[in-house]
């Protein structure tokens, strides 16, 4: 039973999404118009990907890929995030010597519940077997969260029935934690359980205070607008706000800046913290700084759990280091450009093209079959395309990656928060577009 100041609360929450004129704001901070509407067109796809696996007519790699693909578009509901796809990929990896027992086991929990005890009946079957896997595993980062599942099982439930299963998303667990609404619970389970009948509570509510029926999605979008959507942009008095708008056309985009659901200083250590800073000096000599800068950078990436040589200044035409990952194979030349006024190629290309030809082969030798080149720095200037299709055309660098001072202090904070294994931090890096910003980071991995 929801208390009387929390039902005021509750009513003030509501009044103030109407205000915004039912204002939502998709993954990567754009303005929705007729969200709900774009919703329903992506379900119309999203069911089909789900109708041809439970049929047989995909299997569970071509599934994942299938949803992956399509969610990266149309990001309506958060999937890309931690415990979605990141979860599925995990999931699918630590199964795959036994992988058609997976397929029958997902095949079963992703199924619409015909009651809410069906549902909570499916979250303990795929909470226990992900918790054999996580128990035992050594290294937590790499195997798939058992704290994740009653995210990932509601959304596909939702896809199928929208009306009947909401999503728990951990933002809407901050927004009621605030509002002193939730409670702990021992498992997934007891979690979706206690969620379901206080979002049922909470539409009642809404019924009551408005006089009419509140789906789901009302009550989702009114708390996102409260607290819980972590890309809500802080705002500040302006004259005049010239946002973006995402019409029905779901997969047309614009970008406007985003924010993680954190402080960026609460996961990274003082030392590193100030490389952003450190690269936008102008007071110190371009020696002194560019030298600090990339101890910082390599710091970083030792951070990440790479093996790391450093070469740099005073070691003649090197990269900056070479970064190793035998699990994985695969290792990055990295050039760190502590630029002001932001990092363009110039007279570069050149050394940077020796750089290649001297270390390729003798990475290749070592045994490393994926070989990359990162350029750090705070910015880019320049139209880099030419250059890296010339690079990955003609040498043995398969990726390029141009890496923003800021995301790579992100991708740091993510992976500490979150404990991302290297191969996840890897294949994000060799996937995204240049240059990869912070912006890019957090709408990859930030929570729901």
């Amino acid at each position: 039973m929801i208390l009387k100041d929390k039902i005021q609360q509750i009513h003030i929450i509501w009044d103030d999404y109407i205000k915004t004129n039912r204002t939502v704001l998709d993954a990567k901070g754009n303005i929705l118009v007729n969200i709900d509407d774009a919703r329903r067109l992506a379900i119309v796809e999203l069911k089909k990907f789900i109708e041809d696996f439970q049929n047989g007519n995909s299997n569970i790699y071509e599934f994942k890929t299938n949803v992956d693909s399509y969610n990266k578009r149309n990001n309506l509901w958060g999937f890309t995030a931690t415990k979605g796809q990141m979860f599925f990929n995990q999931l699918v990896k630590n199964n795959e010597s036994n992988i058609e027992s997976l397929t029958t086991l997902l095949k079963e929990c992703i199924s619409i519940p015909k009651t809410l005890e069906n549902a909570l009946s499916k979250i303990e079957i795929l909470e226990k077997h992900c918790s054999l896997i996580y128990n035992k595993a050594k290294d937590k980062r790499k195997v798939p969260n058992p704290g994740s599942v009653c995210y990932f099982l509601s959304y596909f439930w939702q896809i199928q029935d929208e009306s009947k299963y909401p999503i728990l998303y951990t933002s809407l667990i901050n927004a009621y934690t605030e509002l002193g609404l939730w409670k702990e619970t021992e498992n997934q389970v007891e979690a979706y359980r206690y969620f379901y009948a206080l979002n049922e509570e909470i539409k009642d509510v809404l019924k009551a205070y408005t006089g009419k029926e509140k789906s789901n999605w009302d009550a989702e979008h009114a708390f996102w607008n409260f607290k819980g959507n972590p890309n809500k942009p802080i705002s500040t008095p302006t004259k005049k706000e010239n946002k973006p708008i995402v019409e029905v056309e779901i997969e047309k985009e614009k970008i406007i800046a985003i924010n993680a659901s954190f402080e960026l200083s609460d996961y990274l250590i003082p030392k590193v913290a100030k490389l952003v800073e450190l690269g936008s000096e102008t007071d110190k000599s371009a020696s002194s700084k560019g030298s600090a800068y990339e101890k910082l950078v390599a710091e970083i990436f030792k951070q990440l759990d790479f093996e790391v040589e450093t070469l740099g200044q005073g070691s003649g035409r090197n990269p900056d280091a070479i970064l190793r990952h035998r699990e994985e194979n695969t290792a990055f030349l990295v050039d760190a450009k502590a630029y002001s006024n932001g990092y363009s190629l110039g007279i570069d290309d050149r050394a940077i093209k020796e750089y290649i030809n001297h270390y390729c082969p003798k990475l290749q030798k070592e045994g490393y079959k994926k070989i990359g080149f990162i350029i750090v720095s705070n910015s880019f200037k320049s139209n880099f395309d030419s250059f890296i299709n010339e690079i990955t055309w003609n040498t043995d660098i398969k990726r390029f990656i141009l890496l923003s001072s800021e995301a790579l202090l992100y991708l740091l904070a993510f992976k500490t928060k979150d404990r991302i294994p290297p191969a996840t931090i890897i294949e994000t890096l060799v996937s995204l577009g240049n240059p990869i910003e912070a912006k890019n980071i957090i709408e990859e991995f930030d929570d729901v």
